[in-house]
């Protein structure tokens, strides 16, 4: 294995960028897509977005349903479709894979893309919005704008992580993974 990593170079920033940009507006458009078609139902435009403001159980359910597609998307894309890409991973030519060179599994995927990903560095997806909505909805205590700043802090530490060898941020970490490239550098 250890020979196998040695060949495969990791992600660079500038692509990771990329890839990460084009999966934030694609995951974005996945997760709004349920909000949306509620939204439709109920105000007859997809202009409302706030699933706290939509009336019990309408807004709960445009909620799950939207964390359920910001998984489908984060999550199982790369262990169901295309293993170890999102679909801006691909089209950059970067792979998730495991620190020591193998496939992620599921379970590891789901604590990098789910757990690290939307929970942990809850400022970097709209699924983050999506359930800090959901929990002040649930217990009555507005988590939204907290979360959010938190969310942040840790995204800020996460992204200067990446500048350093092995470009690996908190979600790789918590995930035991790290991104490398499919198509090396030329510049090399």
């Amino acid at each position: 294995m250890r020979e196998h990593r040695a060949k495969q170079e990791d992600a660079g920033i500038t692509r990771r960028l990329i890839a990460y940009l084009l999966d934030w507006y694609i995951g974005g458009l996945a997760t709004a897509f349920p909000i949306s078609a509620v939204s439709m139902r109920l105000y007859g435009t997809v202009k409302n977005q706030q699933i706290m403001e939509f009336p019990s159980p309408w807004g709960a359910a445009a909620g799950f349903l939207a964390l359920a597609c910001a998984a489908m998307y984060y999550w199982g894309v790369p262990v169901l479709v295309w293993k170890g890409q999102t679909l801006g991973k691909r089209w950059l030519g970067l792979k998730i894979q495991s620190v020591d060179g193998g496939e992620l599994s599921p379970g590891r995927m789901a604590a990098r893309q789910v757990l690290g990903v939307m929970i942990v560095e809850g400022a970097v997806v709209t699924a983050s919005t999506i359930w800090h909505q959901l929990l002040t909805m649930a217990v009555g205590i507005n988590f939204v704008a907290p979360l959010m700043y938190l969310g942040m802090g840790v995204s800020l530490i996460s992204s200067l992580l990446v500048l350093f060898k092995g470009h690996r941020a908190i979600h790789d970490y918590l995930g035991g993974s790290r991104v490398i490239c499919l198509k090396p550098s030329k510049n090399k």
